[in-house]
């Protein structure tokens, strides 16, 4: 009887070890490389191969998946092909990667002071000598990227090469379930300095905030466009536009518009706004 008790318990506990493994299987890969208390973490994102010119080990890459890697880096790999939007990973571009380490540093898998994103061919100019952050953010709130002046303002620039009707709805989206940006979101319409691209180095608190309000708005806007995939983005801006090249750059939207709810965050939060010019490589 006893040696039938110990048998239960030992198979509940293989059964609880497994169903942990099964849970945590693609985090768990991260605990191993990743410093979980490191002052600063920069994600590079990419969909493809490219040439690293990164060595310092505060760059991590993350790719879509293992397949769209074939070269060596010599720096830490992340796959986001278990996240939320890997089915809309095309059309969210940088920004499905970045939800999934959102993911990570919620779940506490990923910790680090500060938190920073570059593109496969984007970088900040001071490539792998990093400046010291905590002098830096004595003084400034966050870290981004040589601004693009546009002088008839951000709204117009986007509505200069997309539909100005996403970006009307945003804006409306904000009013309704993000009602306190809705004033910055009014007040960045005619902003002639425009940061793109999603570059940044911001504090960790920070960067869950700035995580929050995009993904808040932009699952909205997918919510009412019935958006769950790649394909029904490209359906839809298959109805609009009928030139090829036109309908693959717009249908890319919810990276662009990630953009434009980039700017009008750090309208509202950020006083003091360290630059930093980025190269492409």
């Amino acid at each position: 009887m006893k040696k039938n008790k110990n048998d239960k318990i030992t198979k509940l506990i293989i059964i609880i070890f497994f169903s942990f493994i099964y849970e945590y299987k693609y985090y768990l890969q991260y605990i191993s490389f990743l410093d979980t208390e490191s002052n600063l973490k920069i994600f590079i994102v990419t969909h493809k191969d490219f040439i690293n010119y990164r060595h310092n080990p505060a760059y991590t890459i993350v790719a879509d998946n293992k397949y769209q890697l074939k070269n060596k880096y010599n720096l830490s790999i992340i796959y986001a092909d278990k996240g939320k939007l890997y089915k809309l990973r095309n059309c969210y571009s940088e920004m499905s990667k970045l939800y999934y380490i959102y993911e990570l540093y919620k779940k506490g898998i990923i910790r680090s002071k500060y938190v920073g994103l570059n593109h496969y061919r984007r970088y900040f100019i001071f490539k792998d000598n990093i400046p010291n952050l905590d002098n830096i953010f004595k003084e400034y709130d966050i870290i981004l990227n040589t601004p693009l002046f546009y002088k008839p303002g951000m709204k117009k620039h986007f509505c200069k090469f997309n539909s100005c009707r996403h970006y009307n709805e945003i804006i409306d989206i904000i009013k309704t379930i993000r009602p306190e940006y809705y004033k910055a979101a009014i007040k960045t319409m005619n902003l002639k300095r425009i940061f793109i691209c999603n570059l940044f180095i911001m504090k960790k608190d920070d960067f869950l905030k700035f995580c929050e309000f995009i993904f808040d708005v932009l699952f909205e806007f997918d919510k009412r466009h019935n958006f769950t995939s790649d394909e029904d983005v490209l359906n839809y801006f298959k109805k609009i536009y009928n030139n090829s090249e036109d309908l693959y750059y717009q249908y890319r939207i919810q990276g662009f518009l990630s953009e434009r709810l980039g700017n009008i965050f750090y309208y509202k939060n950020f006083k003091k706004i360290k630059i930093y010019s980025f190269g492409y490589f």
